[in-house]
This record gives structure tokens, sequence and C-alpha cells, in this order.
């Protein structure tokens, strides 16, 4: 897939010709053509050349400015509808829904945008399972094991360290994941590790450049461990995956004032 520069006669908006600059801020080294689109639709909303309600152009277009096939443009369409980002009309087409923070584009690791929020959707099936089934089968140890995961992601907080905070964060999870007693659950989170790693940096980063409340987060990792310290499975469920999704709508810039686990 290639970047492209062309000029819509009947693309965006209500006017008349419109010039769309498609050109990404980084080389795209992933090879998952869908993926490329995605994230080069995501940059020209995130840097206002497509702004909230304008139309983008439609699936033939974008097979034409990007030379792929119908399928990757709808795939990634649909991605970018599951962030809402964009919305269809039915008879009119594709527009604009919202406009994620620039930061969101800016601190990704370039190409893999779209992998790291696909994550994030992913880990709000497996993780919630998870702490539905630590809140059950958690013992003594398991308990302790996850309260010392937790002490020392709080303490991390507000370092400065993403690195490491995102790493003692992941460490808390899988701490969760190891109560299960099912060692696949360990081993899948594991074999995501620097995925999820990867999309926890980049949701403190965003957090923290935009002065979001340390609180939120430190809050919603608490509800987690108490309802796995009571044993409430749905409780623990709900909570997990709450702040899962919340992490990625806070990146996104779609989670609302008010909204809590």
């Amino acid at each position: 897939m290639q970047s492209a520069q062309a000029t819509q006669k009947n693309g965006l908006g209500t006017g008349g010709g419109v010039t769309l600059d498609f050109v990404a801020v980084a080389p795209l080294r992933q090879s998952k053509l869908a993926d490329q689109l995605y994230e080069q639709i995501m940059l020209q909303i995130v840097n206002g050349s497509l702004a909230i309600g304008e139309k983008l152009p439609s699936e033939a277009q974008l097979c034409q400015l990007f030379a792929v096939s119908r399928p990757v443009v709808r795939e990634a369409l649909a991605r970018l509808r599951a962030d809402n980002v964009i919305a269809s009309r039915r008879g009119s087409g594709t527009y604009v829904q919202s406009r994620p923070a620039a930061d969101l584009v800016r601190l990704a690791p370039s190409g893999v945008l779209a992998e790291l929020l696909r994550c994030y959707e992913m880990r709000v099936a497996l993780e919630g399972e998870a702490a539905y089934l630590a809140a059950q089968r958690r013992e003594k140890e398991d308990l302790v094991a996850i309260e010392q995961a937790l002490d020392y992601m709080n303490s991390q907080l507000g370092s400065g360290d993403d690195e490491q905070g995102a790493e003692a964060d992941f460490n808390f999870h899988m701490a969760i994941a190891a109560a299960t007693k099912n060692a696949l659950y360990v081993k899948t989170l594991q074999g995501l590790h620097i995925t999820v790693r990867d999309g926890i940096q980049l949701a403190r980063r965003i957090s923290m450049l935009q002065h979001e409340p340390l609180e939120v987060v430190r809050t919603e990792h608490n509800r987690i461990f108490r309802a796995i310290e009571k044993k409430q499975p749905g409780a623990a469920r709900n909570a997990m995956r709450a702040h899962i999704d919340f992490s990625r709508l806070r990146m996104v810039g779609q989670l609302q004032d008010g909204d809590t686990v």
C-alpha cells in the first residue's frame, strides 16, 4: 500500500473539490494493509485534514487512492467505527465522528497503533474472565502476590518512568492471571507481553500529558483487587473489563466526564 495525494471531485463534505493529503508522519513497517490504512486515515483525522462531520472518500475512492482491495478498506473502516472515530449514515456515506488526541498518533510506535487498540479490545474479554476465575480460585498466597504487585504499581504512578511503570502495571495483571490456576491464561498474557506493555505505556504517557488525575487509574486497579479479595467473581470481572475498556477510551479521547467503573 502506498500513501497518496489526490483531489476528490465528489469526496468530502458538501463543497466542491477537496484536496486530500494522505501522507504518514513516519514510515509504516507493518505488513497488514488494513492496519496501515487504519493508521493513515486516523492520521488525517488527528491532524485536522478530515474534520469532525466531514465525509470520508467512498470505499471505491479509498481503494483507488491506496491501491488496496475493498475488503482491506472495509476492515480498516470497521476498526475506526469500533473506536467511535467514524460513523456510517445509511444511504449517505461515512463521516468523521470524533477526533482523537494528537498524542495518540504522535506517541504510538510507528505502524502499530491499530494492533495496540485491538489488543485492548481482546484484553477486555481475556482478562475479564481471568479476574472472574481469580476471585473464585485465589488462595492466600495469590492474594499476597496480587497486593504486592498492586502496591508496587501504585508507587510507580507519577514517577515519570513510563517503562518501569508499564512493566509494574503488567505484572499486576500477570499476578491475577496466575491466580486463575489455569496456565493458559498466564501463557497467553505472557505471549502478549510486549504489545500489552506498549499499550499501557502509551496510555500512561497520554494521561500524563493531558493531566488526567492518577487517582482514576489507582481507583480502577484497587476495585479489581478488592473484588478478588472478597471473592466476588462478577464484580471482579466487571471491574477488570471496565478498567481496560476505559483505558482504551481514554487513549482515543472517547471517555466522557463522569464515566466510572
